[in-house]
């Protein structure tokens, strides 16, 4: 199944180079930010995350064909993730112990966009397609808490998760509604995590979240 998606992946990128030289061409930058989470799951049984803040930053290119209707791809720098976190007590001694996982990726997104005019030069816009995205490195940060003492430990450790844990390669499902005005683009969205990220039969984990995006087409 992974390396289907993997193909799939090849495969739309290369759509995206050999799209017909007729088309409307526009370019320009996007930037959001993510509040992501995950679901996760060991043999059956689901743990609980929380979501953490994320973003992502990259150029844009639109292809226009018809009125109404565009293809719009580019590529991303992403940061995403989720912690996860317990709390105990020992003796009388509290402490809670929290990890956040922060996965940085390079992400090729490919959006149809159904537009519709509204007055004053605005445009409606609704936005869905997939977002492939390929695993740069992680960090994982564990904190310890002890409240009672006032005390904090923390410390980070880098490329563990996809080394061991994770797949590099992930695939989720944007869907987006906004508005553009005078090149100027606000979206609001949220990511459906479609792939099985982790590398063992024991664990499903799959990433999503909330996206507020801002943008400009020239």
């Amino acid at each position: 199944m992974k390396k289907a998606f993997i193909r799939l992946t090849i495969v739309a990128i290369t759509l995206l180079f050999s799209l017909p030289t007729y088309a409307d061409w526009r370019y320009g930058i996007r930037a959001s930010y993510d509040n992501t989470g995950a679901t996760w799951t060991i043999d059956g049984e689901r743990y609980t995350t929380r979501n953490i803040h994320g973003f992502s930053i990259g150029p844009s290119v639109a292809y226009e064909f018809i009125d109404y209707f565009s293809l719009q791809s580019g590529v991303y720098f992403s940061m995403n993730g989720f912690a996860t976190g317990d709390h105990s007590f020992v003796k009388d001694l509290e402490y809670v112990v929290e990890e956040t996982l922060r996965l940085y990726y390079l992400q090729f997104p490919l959006y149809a966009i159904g537009q519709y005019p509204l007055k004053n030069d605005a445009t409606l816009l609704l936005e869905v397609g997939p977002h492939f995205s390929c695993g740069l490195t992680d960090q994982i940060t564990t904190t310890l808490t002890l409240p009672q003492y006032q005390e904090q430990v923390e410390q980070s450790e880098s490329n563990i998760a996809f080394d061991h844990e994770l797949s590099r390669f992930n695939l989720s499902m944007h869907v987006g509604i906004g508005a553009e005005y005078l090149g100027a683009r606000l979206m609001v969205g949220y990511d459906f995590g479609l792939f099985d990220m982790a590398v063992t039969d024991e664990d499903q984990l799959r990433s999503g979240g909330f996206t507020l995006s801002i943008g400009y087409m020239f």
